[in-house]
């Protein structure tokens, strides 16, 4: 009942519609960038540890391979 009344009160505005498109991809995008960001620097960090400890053994990157 209550989204038939909100449909009634909207109307037809494309502007409005742009707005809530706009809103609607601010939503979906907010997490997903931050949780990225997080695990992108965790990442990173995992990365230089792991180089840091194989520098202290001797290990170069040509013997990884």
């Amino acid at each position: 009942m209550i989204p038939a009344l909100l449909a009634l009160l909207h109307g037809d505005d494309p502007k409005m519609d742009l707005l809530y498109f706009w809103a609607a991809v601010l939503l979906a995008l907010t997490p997903v960038l931050i949780f990225g960001t997080i695990g992108v620097l965790v990442l990173k960090k995992i990365w230089k540890e792991r180089r840091e400890a194989d520098a202290e053994r001797g290990i170069r990157n040509a013997e990884l391979q």
